[in-house]
């Protein structure tokens, strides 16, 4: 598991804290008591995104669209026909896909504040209210 950080508890683009720390100074808010957020991550895996039962589910909506109550769900197949078309998305997501520099947050974020420890020597502290 590893960490990530925002400064407003939706957007985890930041791996390490000095990222944080920098993004809040760009803002203008790197002070002692600025609120940001920690997280722990993991990587986002194809088959999170590309489910086979997600894609058979849906061309069962789509003929049931087409045909209406005639359509009896030809897409319910049984469980080692769905774990094939898994391995074969998962294969051409490979070939054709890279989601490899996203990650999704596992748990809950924690609220953390900006120390003094974490301001540069040279900065002046400003303390928020």
């Amino acid at each position: 598991m590893e960490k990530c950080y925002s400064t407003d508890n939706e957007n985890f683009c930041h791996t390490e804290l000095g990222d944080v720390l920098d993004a809040l100074d760009c803002e203008g808010r790197l002070q002692v008591g600025t609120v940001y957020y920690e997280g722990d991550s993991q990587p986002l895996t194809v088959p999170k995104l590309l489910r086979a039962d997600l894609v058979l589910e849906q061309a069962d909506e789509a003929g049931y669209d087409l045909i209406g109550e005639a359509w009896d769900n030809p897409f319910a197949v049984s469980n080692s026909a769905m774990e094939e078309l898994q391995e074969l998305l998962n294969g051409w997501a490979a070939k054709h896909v890279d989601v490899g520099h996203y990650f999704e947050i596992v748990g809950k974020t924690r609220e953390l504040r900006v120390t003094e420890a974490d301001l540069p020597a040279n900065t002046q502290v400003e303390r928020q209210p």
